[in-house]
């Protein structure tokens, strides 16, 4: 049976999409939304794993979050390009699961694999919606993208909104520590916990609560009752 789902969460890599916005995604999860997470990549080569282990961590960190459905696609780490065929693979994706919002990069960051899907998932969404293709799957054009601020990159942001995630940061850590390849056994990496919780902590005291997520949006959004924004 084919899924319709409310969020897609597309990333670059396995981890991505944890990084950027795992509280948010077990929040709505918590709230009865149907999630999906779409890897563009299975994030190999890398110093650290294999491509067997990081689908086996992904698979792990899908099982805490509690998402609906986790594909990978087959782009390459390091090499991810903007081309038409990657558009194309990302469009029947959105194609497929028709999702309300797609939560994905932002057009800056230090990693070029993420500048790539930024403006791979924007041509994407366009690609989406066009008749006479050689898609399997109807075309769609998803209402809304939205961009989480990838908590690991180190560039001040502009952000448009922040995720309430206080009740669910240990599940964001839980789902990270899933990546044991590349989080628990590379000595590193493992900064990234205090640094996640540190920003989110930071976030979160912009708005009077214990935690919070990021988020910018490339358009306007329309507001019918200014009394539901808190």
């Amino acid at each position: 049976m084919k899924i319709k789902l409310d969020i897609l969460v597309i990333g670059a890599h396995p981890d991505d999409a944890e990084i950027g916005c795992g509280g948010t995604i077990a929040r709505h999860k918590q709230l009865g939304y149907k999630i999906g997470i779409l890897d563009c990549s299975n994030g190999e080569p890398t110093p650290h794993g294999s491509p067997e282990i990081r689908l086996e961590e992904a698979g792990h960190a899908a099982k805490i979050l509690d998402i609906d459905t986790r594909e990978t696609l087959d782009m390459k780490n390091r090499y991810i390009e903007n081309s038409i065929e990657n558009r194309i693979k990302v469009a029947d994706i959105i194609r497929k699961y028709q999702p309300k919002i797609i939560i994905t990069h932002p057009p800056e960051d230090w990693h070029a694999d993420h500048v790539a899907v930024n403006k791979i998932v924007s041509a994407a969404k366009f690609q989406a919606k066009l008749t006479k293709t050689d898609s399997p799957y109807d075309e769609f054009y998803p209402p809304r993208i939205v961009y989480f601020d990838h908590a690991h990159a180190r560039i001040q942001r502009k952000i448009d909104f922040l995720v309430n995630i206080s009740d669910t940061i240990d599940v964001k850590i839980r789902a990270l520590n899933a990546y044991k390849s590349q989080f628990i056994d590379n000595r590193d990496n493992r900064a990234i916990f205090d640094f996640i919780k540190d920003k989110a902590s930071f976030l979160g005291q912009q708005a009077g609560i214990q935690f919070a997520e990021g988020f910018s949006m490339p358009e306007y959004f329309l507001v019918q009752d200014i009394t539901t924004i808190i």
